[in-house]
């Protein structure tokens, strides 16, 4: 029955073909399989999942699971045009092919999505069948790798030996981390991981409070072990993972991720709320795949150093490092198609019909975050719609791959995001925590640094236990914390940086200065930070307090997602219109009316803004100053006959004798220009956001008035997502969306951004778009 597969229908042909492959191609240590899943409802058109599974995987003492698999098996009904892989040119007129093949590669990208979410993963290889053609495929954060096509029916040998050799293969060959071990039921680790979930009445309320008992600072939160008992889901596998601590090891129990950030390629950051075998007590575990070109970046590097110089505000490590020098391979098939003198054509490269050929694919978005929606907390409301991973480029250009490495750091607090705030007064306190934490990053240490990433996922709600003003009482405060420092860069590097290494910075767009967006290649200032800053306070109190802005969502859409390109006149959209244009936040929406919050979060504003105002009014005419003076262009004299010729004759024209005495008496005003030249005021106000001391005792200030009401905080609106195309979540193409996952700068989102030059959309400035080409495997 598998000669006439093409022929076979989406549900007959995995039938045949698992009985096919169980009877002649495997043994008693493995078995191919179907199983069901919950997660993939989006797909159009019946989908059968299958996988390979070891013996042990699937013994009878416990029900067969998803995330049990080791090679997953994805069945194609046969349509010409429908191999994502192939890059044939069809006659695609109404794009029906195209449309078939991104199908197939969108299913392909979830279900390798889902299993890096669920098991610990260095690589995955999968079975691709079309019809009487298959693939193997290996994947890793950085791209996929592509066998040729073969038709399985005339070289069953060919299948018969991947299938034997990806049944046999050991689980590190696999792809699976040894330095995760998987906690089954029974386990003492299982046992563990349920009894330290259970209710706890020791566990302290983080609700803030006045505390009328002297206490001492709580060891575990209420809502830390309730995070931790809704990670133990039933659906999902627990691991032992390993972490270096010096020349140690250590040893953390996690479920489910807490935060995740979505798509196949990139970061793939997972958050855990983990339970240390050590100490007994709930930390915060970040699982994720760094860029491997910053290697004295590290995020535990940058933290250990800040806790050392006793900066207040930010995570307390407990320890961090590479993972068994794990690396994505990916890259190395780029470095040998370009050892390669020549590429040849995909149709030279075949020898069946399909004429397809091996490749290496990558996401052809901008990397930038996508960030995530953040490594410690995903923020819903700033979400990128991540676009279709297509692979509908052909053709190759300098590596755009970054090899990556595998990574993982564990600290202390595990907080509560920023979106969880209870009023503006709490949202203001917070910020005003999250700034001090900077200000101390960039003054204490002996080498000073800038966060470069300040973005509302950036800045987390932290309970503590402080001592009130008059000395006597204790209270349970929110504070603010300040993480995800993996992306800071010493001040002194700052300033003798080259323009190279300008091009590898990231930040989250939606939250990054209209400087810096404007002019990618400025270095990251201060006054930068602090404006990214201004944006976050925006973007919370837009979106979650009352205010008279009517239109919330799209408020937000186009003050953060709008943006159109580096060196382009308001490259910002309304964010460049706020702060170098208009005299205060306005609604925009129904009409230019002043942004207000009838609270003294208006006085927070107005202050900062004509700050952020005049500081870009100095900034252009310093640069317009600064510029090299134009070539005086020289016109040629008129020609003789443009000289003699007559003037228009309008007497023909029937203009009414009243509105031609009106048009004679009326006097013609001329206004000249605004005056470009910066005031002393402006110059002033400038200056006051070049540093932190102004922004921190302006917020201070404020918040001892006792105007701040109580009940401000609203229902949030809909999840403002940005528009479409995760410029790289992205990256960052003229218009971007956002989500979370970072990274280079324009590299969101991201997102995770890489510009050109400089953007990548971590939106974290950009990353080069990828391109498949063909490059020879052998199996």
């Amino acid at each position: 029955m598998l000669k006439s597969a093409d022929a076979l229908s989406q549900h007959d042909l995995p039938e045949l073909f698992i009985q096919a492959m169980n009877r002649h191609c495997f043994s008693s240590s493995s078995t191919l399989s179907n199983y069901t899943c919950d997660f993939d409802t989006e797909s159009t058109g019946p989908i059968t999942h299958a996988a390979i599974f070891r013996a042990e995987e699937s013994s009878s003492k416990r029900p067969q699971s998803w995330f049990d698999q080791s090679v997953p098996v994805v069945f194609v009904r046969h349509f010409t045009g429908g191999d994502p892989f192939d890059r044939t040119q069809l006659d695609d007129e109404y794009g029906v092919m195209k449309e078939e093949s991104q199908r197939v590669f969108k299913h392909l990208t979830k279900t390798v999505d889902r299993l890096f979410a669920a098991q610990q993963r260095v690589f995955l290889y999968m079975l691709l069948v079309m019809g009487r053609r298959c693939r193997v495929l290996r994947w890793d954060r950085a791209g996929v790798t592509v066998t040729p096509a073969s038709d399985y029916y005339e070289r069953p040998r060919l299948l018969r030996d991947y299938l034997w050799r990806l049944s046999n293969m050991e689980s590190s060959a696999l792809g699976f981390d040894p330095s995760a071990t998987r906690v089954l039921p029974g386990d003492v680790d299982f046992v563990r991981m349920d009894f330290s979930a259970l209710p706890d009445p020791t566990d302290a309320d983080h609700t803030e409070r006045d505390l009328t008992d002297e206490v001492q600072e709580p060891s575990t939160f209420a809502y830390v072990r309730a995070m931790f008992r809704a990670s133990l889901a039933s659906d999902w596998p627990r691991y032992r993972l390993q972490v270096p601590d010096g020349k140690e090891t250590r040893s953390f129990l996690v479920g489910k991720p807490v935060f995740r950030a979505d798509g196949v390629l990139g970061r793939g950051t997972r958050g855990y709320v983990a339970l240390d075998c050590e100490t007994h007590r709930f930390v915060w575990l970040k699982d994720t795949w760094r860029a491997a070109y910053m290697i004295a970046q590290r995020e535990g590097d940058v933290l250990q150093k800040l806790n050392q110089a006793g900066v207040e505000y930010i995570p307390t490590l407990v320890c961090h490092g590479d993972i068994l020098d794990q690396s994505t391979k990916t890259f190395d098939w780029w470095e040998r198609i370009h050892a390669l003198p020549s590429i040849p054509s995909s149709s030279s490269l075949s020898t069946d019909v399909s004429h397809s050929s091996s490749r290496t694919l990558v996401d052809q978005q901008p990397v930038g975050k996508r960030k995530r929606a953040e490594d410690y907390g995903d923020d819903t409301s700033l979400r990128r719609s991540k676009g279709p991973l297509t692979p509908d480029v052909s053709g190759h250009s300098g590596c755009p791959l970054q090899e990556h490495k595998h990574y993982r750091i564990v600290v202390e607090e595990v907080a509560i995001p920023l979106k969880k705030f209870r009023n503006g007064k709490q949202l203001a306190s917070v910020v005003l925590d999250a700034i001090q934490a900077h200000f101390q990053a960039s003054t204490k240490p002996p080498t000073p640094v800038l966060h470069r990433d300040i973005s509302s996922g950036n800045i987390l709600i932290y309970p503590r236990v402080r001592r009130l003003e008059d000395g006597t009482r204790l209270a349970m405060v929110w504070t603010g914390l300040l993480v995800d420092w993996e992306l800071s860069k010493p001040i002194h590097g700052e300033k003798a940086s080259s323009k190279a290494t300008q091009a590898e910075r990231m930040g989250t767009y939606q939250f990054m200065s209209v400087n810096l967006l404007t002019r990618p290649w400025s270095l990251v200032k201060i006054s930068d930070e602090l404006e990214s800053f201004f944006h976050v306070l925006v973007y919370n109190s837009v979106l979650y307090l009352r205010s008279n802005c009517d239109c919330r969502t799209s408020y937000i859409d186009n003050y953060f997602n709008d943006y159109a390109g580096p060196a382009r006149a308001h490259t910002c959209g309304w964010k460049s219109f706020a702060v170098e244009i208009d005299d205060w936040l306005c609604t925009q929406v129904p009409d230019r009316s002043r942004l207000l919050f009838d609270s003294p979060m208006d006085d927070v504003f107005g202050e900062i803004h004509k700050c952020l105002k005049a500081h870009y009014k100095s900034l252009s005419y310093d640069l317009v100053q600064a510029a090299p003076p134009r070539p005086k262009v020289v016109r040629p004299p008129l020609s003789a006959d443009l000289k003699l010729r007559a003037p228009v004759d309008i007497s023909c024209l029937s203009i009414p004798e009243d509105i031609v005495k009106k048009l004679k008496n009326r006097r013609v005003k001329h206004f000249p220009p605004p005056d470009p030249t910066p005031t002393q005021e402006d110059r002033e106000r400038a200056r006051r956001i070049m540093e932190h001391q102004f922004m921190i005792e302006h917020i201070a200030r404020i918040l001892r008035s006792s105007q701040w009401p109580e009940d401000d905080r609203v229902a949030p609106a809909e999840e403002c997502a940005p528009s479409s195309d995760d410029a790289r979540a992205g990256v960052l193409a003229p218009s971007t969306t956002l989500r979370s996952n970072k990274r280079r700068r324009i590299a969101g989102p991201e997102r995770h951004v890489s510009f050109p030059a400089r953007l990548h959309a971590s939106t974290r400035r950009t990353r080069v778009a990828a391109y498949t080409v063909p490059v020879f495997v052998r199996v």
